[in-house]
C-alpha cells in the first residue's frame, strides 16, 4: 500500500510545477481538442436612446422594453493556423442551440423627448423572438 501511495505522490508532483512562460512559437504550438465550448444566458431589461444634433435640433433615436432572454449553447471558439501559411484565425464555431423568450425590444423611434413613451402606431414597430433554432457552421476571423 506504502508504494502504490508513493507512485501516486510521485506522479502528483510534477502538477506542482510554478507556471513558466511561453514563447511566441511554443504557445502557437499549443492547440486544444476542441477549443473552447461555451454556453451563454443572457437576460436584458433596458431602454436605450441616443441623441443626434442637425440644424440646432437634438433628435434622440430611442429603443424602448430592450429586454427578453437568450440562451446560446454548445458556442465553440478556436485559434487554427491557416493551411496556406498566412497566419492564424479565430474559428468560432456557431451555437448547437438557440433560444429566445421575449427577446428583442417593444418600440422604436425618434424623438426630441428621449424619456417621453412611443405612443403606439407613432414608432417604427417592435421586434420580439420567442422560440428555439439549432444551427451549423462555423464564422472564421483574421486579420490582413
Amino acid at each position: 500500500m506504502r508504494a502504490v501511495l508513493a507512485l501516486l505522490l510521485c506522479c502528483a508532483l510534477p502538477a506542482l510545477a510554478q507556471p513558466a512562460p511561453m514563447s511566441d512559437e511554443e504557445l502557437a504550438s499549443v492547440e486544444g481538442r476542441d477549443g473552447i465550448g461555451l454556453a451563454v444566458h443572457l437576460e436584458l431589461d433596458s431602454s436605450l436612446s441616443a441623441g443626434f444634433s442637425v440644424n440646432g435640433t437634438t433628435t434622440y433615436a430611442v429603443v424602448q422594453g430592450l429586454g427578453g432572454t437568450a440562451d446560446l449553447v454548445a458556442l465553440t471558439l478556436d485559434v487554427r493556423r491557416r493551411s496556406d501559411g498566412g497566419g492564424d484565425y479565430v474559428d468560432i464555431g456557431l451555437p448547437g442551440f438557440v433560444g429566445f423568450k421575449q427577446f428583442g425590444f417593444r418600440a422604436l423611434g425618434a424623438q426630441t423627448d428621449p424619456l417621453a413613451p412611443i405612443a403606439p402606431g407613432a414608432g417604427y414597430g417592435q421586434v420580439l423572438l420567442d422560440g428555439t433554432a439549432s444551427m451549423t457552421g462555423h464564422l472564421y476571423l483574421w486579420a490582413n
